[in-house]
């Protein structure tokens, strides 16, 4: 059985450069059919709420078509051409397809129409530092400017001056590369959410104890004045630390924002541990924190993941596409948030009001970012709701990760906790 996808045309990027053609009108673009074989993916790009590109694992381009509900109804490759491309995917104008490798942006299109790439250019070929080694280390990304993002690895503008990596974009208006960010450590992959937040996950190999993640408030884009720098230059500083000891020991690797329960959050692959950690940042301040958890464990590796619509999300990794619902496990931990009084941590269902209440139920760990470590009396107090606890506990402090366990603590019917144990990062001052 073969079915045509039929999407609007999706306008991010133009220039003079681009093939250019009359968008208004949907047209059908590939022949996709439905297949017993299950596609690899690296890399997914939403077309619309049923149709995405795809990059994979030997770097070639394709097509999916899903249910409403996100059920694979067929897919077929758009191109045999293998690019030599990072994890990630952009949508151009005219059903184009933008990749990055580490020394430049490349573009391609379908100038004929037959379902099949073939036209290839360059978008972007240079940038300061490149003749001295200097790479893209994640993107493209696209932000609903129509800016095409992407990060350079570290590098000294001006003799004498420290290497910093850069969050740089582009646009066609702009006379050349626009830095929006600029980071002491490398930025192996980022997302970008409401309100212009930036969430990148920076690259600290010689730490073995967990992996930071910066959340940055980027500039915005000035329509009549693309080339203005922003003062001061917003520096991508360590925000949150996942733990090692949530992820396996694994490195979390890409993430999307998404939208749950009119919350934003953050969703990161971990595809070698078969985890998918979930986080939700808060603003404190000038600065940003937050609770992490584990959201799912999953039956296969998860390489890539987007949101489709306000809380549908779609993973793909070397078994093909997977829907990822909303985890129904019967009992967990839901949130984490910090309060005047202590910590509050709100469950799925109804506690055991008999284990609830008891202090040995409990483990607060302070672990400081500076290297001290203190075990925190907790008070248990049950709300009416059965479903929130507020633990109460000597004063937290800032610049600490707060380790919370629920050892021996079953629900209200017995069962036991899916995973008894999340984490919250509180800045200093």
């Amino acid at each position: 059985m073969r079915q045509l996808v039929t999407v609007s045309c999706v306008l991010l990027f133009y220039s003079s450069g681009f093939v250019q053609e009359d968008s208004s009108q949907p047209r059908p673009f590939v022949e996709i059919a439905e297949q017993v074989v299950k596609p690899t993916v690296k890399a997914i790009a939403p077309i619309d709420d049923t149709n995405v590109f795809f990059l994979n694992k030997r770097g070639q381009a394709g097509v999916a078509k899903f249910s409403p509900g996100l059920s694979l109804i067929g897919w077929e490759l758009y191109s045999k051409v293998k690019l030599n491309s990072l994890n990630s995917l952009g949508v151009g104008p005219n059903y184009s397809l933008v990749t990055a490798s580490p020394v430049e942006v490349t573009q391609a299109f379908d100038t004929t129409r037959d379902g099949s790439l073939d036209f290839f250019q360059g978008l972007v070929r240079d940038w300061q530092g490149r003749d001295k080694g200097v790479q893209i280390t994640a993107g493209p990304v696209a932000d609903s400017s129509g800016r095409l993002l992407f990060a350079l690895s570290p590098f000294s503008i001006e003799e004498g001056q420290p290497p910093l990596a850069r969050l740089v974009a582009w646009h066609p208006d702009s006379e050349g590369l626009q830095t929006l960010t600029e980071s002491q450590l490398q930025i192996s992959s980022f997302s970008v959410g409401p309100d212009r937040i930036l969430a990148a996950r920076l690259s600290m190999p010689a730490y073995s104890e967990g992996y930071y993640i910066s959340l940055t408030e980027l500039p915005p884009f000035l329509a009549d004045n693309p080339d203005v720098v922003p003062d001061p230059l917003p520096k991508t500083l360590p925000s949150l630390l996942i733990p090692a000891e949530l992820t396996g020991g694994k490195e979390p690797t890409q993430m999307c924002f998404f939208v749950e329960n009119n919350q934003s959050k953050l969703i990161l692959t971990c595809p070698d541990s078969n985890q998918l950690i979930e986080i939700v940042p808060e603003k404190s301040g000038s600065q940003w924190q937050g609770a992490i958890l584990l959201r799912s464990r999953t039956p296969s590796s998860i390489e890539s993941v987007v949101e489709m619509n306000s809380g549908l999300l779609l993973g793909g990794g070397p078994d093909g596409f997977f829907p990822l619902e909303t985890p129904v496990e019967a009992f967990r931990i839901k949130s984490v948030k910090i309060a005047e009084d202590g910590i509050v941590l709100e469950f799925s269902e109804e506690v055991s009001r008999f284990h609830g209440v008891k202090s040995d139920s409990y483990t607060v760990k302070s672990v400081s970012l500076r290297g001290n470590n203190k075990i925190l009396e907790a008070e248990p107090v049950i709300e009416s709701d059965g479903k929130t606890i507020i633990l109460k506990t000597d004063e937290i402090g800032k610049g600490v990760v707060l380790r919370v366990v629920c050892q021996n603590l079953p629900s209200a019917d017995g069962d036991p906790l899916f995973h008894e144990t999340v984490f919250y990062t509180i800045h200093e001052g």
